[in-house]
C-alpha cells in the first residue's frame, strides 16, 4: 500500500521526458523547433526520382527535441516514405548487416486487416509488376490481351500478383515459370536502378519464396532469414547486398535511412569515423537514398569532427538543420500542452538555472515544483472555519430574587414590562467580502440604569440569530412562574441589618397556682 501511495504521490503531467523514433509524440507544440521542422519537410517533400541528400540534424545538447522532430515527420510522410531506423550493434556499430536487419524488420510490420499480410508482400508485388510491364509490352512474355494486362499492371499490382487468390492468374502463370521469368525480372530491376544484376537475383528470389508461401505456414519468416543468412556472406557481399536492396526499394518509394540514439559513440572515434565512412558509401551508391544523421554537438565534436576528413565531413553535413534553444513564449506553450492554462504559472515556479534552455530540462524542473507545490498543499492546514453557536432555549433559573439576574444593557434599549419587545427585521444585512473579518459585537461600556419596578421573574430574551440564516418562526417561550411580588426595598436602607425579633411570651405563675389549689379542694388531695 506505501508502494501504491508514493507511486501515486510522484504522478505528474510532466513525466515523459523522452520520445522513441516511430511513434506519435502524445504532446506537441507547433512554435517548438518549427524552423527546423520546415526544412526538413521540404527537404524530404519530393518526388521518387529526385536525388536524396545527407542531413546533420545537430543540437546544442541532449534534450532540444531531436527524435521528436523525426517522429512527426515520419508521421507526416510515411504514406510515401520508408523510414528506416538505423539501430547501433553493442551501442556503437552500425554496418551492412545490422541495417539489412533493420530494412527487413521494418518492411515485415503486418499491415491492418489484411489477414497476415505484410508491408514486403506488397513490395514484392509492387515490384515483380514494374519489371513485367517492359516484358508484356515488347512481346517477350506473350499475352492475349496486352493492352488489358499492361493496365492492370500499372493500376492493381497488388492483386494481379496476389499469390494467394485463385483468381490471379498472372500470378500463378508467374510462380509456375520462376525459373525463366526470375531472371528477366531480375535484370530488368537491375537496369532501372543501376544495379548489380547478381545482388538484385538475390533478393528477388528470395523475395519470389517468401511472398508465394501461405501466410498460414509458420515458417514464413523462417524461409526469408534462411536465404538472407545462406553461405554466411562477408562484409563486401552484405554490402552490395544493401546496396540492392535500397536501390531496388527507392524505385518505388522514398527511403529514408535515420541513425537517431548515437550516444554510444561519445567516446570511440573509430566507430565514429567507421559510421561516418559507411554513410558515405550508401550515399554515393543510392542515388535517391535519403540520409539523416542526428546527434548532439558534443558528439559531434568529440567524436567525428577528429577523425572525419574535410570530404567525408562535408558529405556527411551536405545540408546542416541546427535546434534552437527554446525562448519565452516557447517554454510556456510547452508547459501549456502539458497542464492547459497552466503554464505561465508553472514557469515561475521552475528552477530556470537548473531547467536550461532546452525542452527535456524545462518539463524535468516543471515536474519538480509541480511536486513540490503538490506537497505544500498536502501539507498546509486550512483556515478554521467560524463557528457559529447555535440559538439554545433559555435556561430555568433557580428561585431567588429577579434582580439578581438583571444584565446590564443599554437605557434606553431595555423593553419596559407591559410593552412587547419589536419584531426582528427581516432584511438581512450586506454580505461581508470573502477575506474580511466578521465585525464583533463590544459589551456596553456606560452606566447601569436604574432596575424598573417588576412584580414577576423578568428573564433576559436570548440574542436575535445571524442576519444570513433562514428566517423561522421562533416558538414562544413558556411562561414564567408568577410569583408574589417583592416590594422594593427602600435605597435609604438597603444595607442596614434586619429587626430582631420579638421576645417570647413568658409563663403566668399566679394563674397556675390558683388552679392547682381549686383541683386541691375538689379532689381532695393534700398536694
Amino acid at each position: 500500500m506505501s508502494r501504491m501511495i508514493n507511486a501515486m504521490a510522484n504522478e505528474h503531467p510532466f513525466q515523459m521526458l523522452f520520445d522513441t523514433f516511430g511513434r506519435l509524440p502524445g504532446a506537441h507544440v507547433e512554435s517548438v523547433n518549427r524552423q527546423a521542422y520546415e526544412i526538413l519537410y521540404d527537404i524530404l517533400s519530393v518526388p521518387v526520382e529526385k536525388p536524396g541528400r545527407c542531413i546533420l540534424l545537430r543540437a546544442p545538447r541532449a534534450g532540444h527535441g531531436k527524435t521528436h522532430l523525426l517522429s512527426r515527420i515520419q508521421h507526416h510522410l510515411g504514406a510515401s516514405h520508408e523510414f528506416i531506423p538505423l539501430h547501433a550493434a553493442f551501442g556503437c556499430q552500425i554496418d551492412a548487416a545490422t541495417v539489412i536487419d533493420d530494412a527487413l524488420r521494418r518492411l515485415l510490420r503486418p499491415l491492418p486487416a489484411s489477414g497476415g499480410l505484410c508491408v514486403l508482400d506488397l513490395v514484392t508485388r509492387r515490384l515483380f509488376a514494374a519489371a513485367l510491364q517492359p516484358l508484356v509490352g515488347s512481346g517477350e512474355v506473350p499475352c492475349q490481351d496486352r493492352e488489358g494486362a499492361l493496365a492492370a499492371l500499372r493500376s492493381r499490382p497488388i492483386e494481379t500478383f496476389d499469390f494467394h487468390h485463385p483468381n490471379a492468374v498472372t500470378a500463378h502463370w508467374a510462380q509456375e515459370n520462376f525459373e525463366v521469368l526470375g531472371q528477366r525480372l531480375s535484370v530488368e530491376l537491375a537496369q532501372r536502378g543501376d544495379l548489380q544484376i547478381r545482388e538484385v537475383a538475390f533478393w528477388v528470389d528470395a523475395l519470389f519464396r517468401f511472398a508465394a508461401t501461405p501466410v498460414e505456414n509458420p515458417l514464413r519468416l523462417r524461409v526469408l532469414a534462411d536465404v538472407v543468412d545462406a553461405g554466411n556472406p562477408g562484409d563486401g557481399v552484405l554490402m552490395e547486398r544493401l546496396e540492392a536492396l535500397l536501390g531496388m526499394l527507392s524505385q518505388l518509394m522514398r527511403v529514408v535511412l535515420v541513425a537517431d540514439d548515437l550516444e554510444g559513440f561519445s567516446t570511440d572515434e573509430t566507430a565514429a569515423l567507421r559510421l561516418a565512412a559507411f554513410l558515405g558509401a550508401l550515399r554515393q551508391s543510392g542515388e535517391r537514398l535519403d540520409v539523416i544523421l542526428s546527434l548532439n554537438q558534443d558528439i559531434w565534436q568529440s567524436a567525428f569532427a577528429p577523425r572525419l576528413s574535410n570530404g567525408l565531413a562535408d558529405r556527411l553535413s551536405e545540408v546542416v538543420i541546427e535546434l534552437k534553444p527554446l525562448a519565452e513564449e516557447e517554454m510556456v506553450a510547452l508547459l501549456e500542452s502539458r497542464v492547459p492554462g497552466l503554464g505561465t504559472r508553472v514557469l515561475d515556479r521552475v528552477d530556470r538555472v537548473s531547467a536550461g534552455t532546452h525542452a527535456r530540462g524545462l518539463l524535468r524542473a516543471a515536474g519538480v515544483a509541480w511536486l513540490r507545490a503538490s506537497a505544500m498543499d498536502s501539507t498546509a492546514v486550512p483556515a478554521p472555519v467560524p463557528v457559529v453557536a447555535p440559538v439554545a432555549a433559555a435556561p430555568v433559573r433557580p428561585e431567588v430574587a429577579a434582580s439578581a439576574f438583571i444584565e446590564p444593557v443599554q437605557a434606553d434599549s431595555w423593553p419596559s414590562p407591559e410593552v412587547s419587545p419589536p419584531p426582528p427585521a427581516l432584511d438581512p444585512p450586506a454580505p461581508v467580502p470573502a477575506g474580511w473579518p466578521a465585525p464583533v459585537e463590544t459589551p456596553f461600556q456606560g452606566s447601569f440604569a436604574p432596575d424598573p419596578p417588576v412584580s414577576t421573574w423578568e428573564i433576559q430574551p436570548a440574542p436575535a440569530p445571524p442576519a444570513a440564516s433562514v428566517f423561522e418562526a421562533v416558538p414562544e417561550p413558556a411562561p414564567a412562574p408568577v410569583l408574589e411580588a417583592v416590594p422594593e426595598p427602600d435605597a435609604a436602607h438597603a444595607f442596614q441589618p434586619a429587626a430582631s425579633p420579638p421576645p417570647a411570651p413568658t409563663l403566668d405563675t399566679d394563674r397556675v397556682d390558683d388552679l392547682l389549689r381549686q383541683f386541691r379542694e375538689r379532689y381532695g388531695r393534700g398536694n
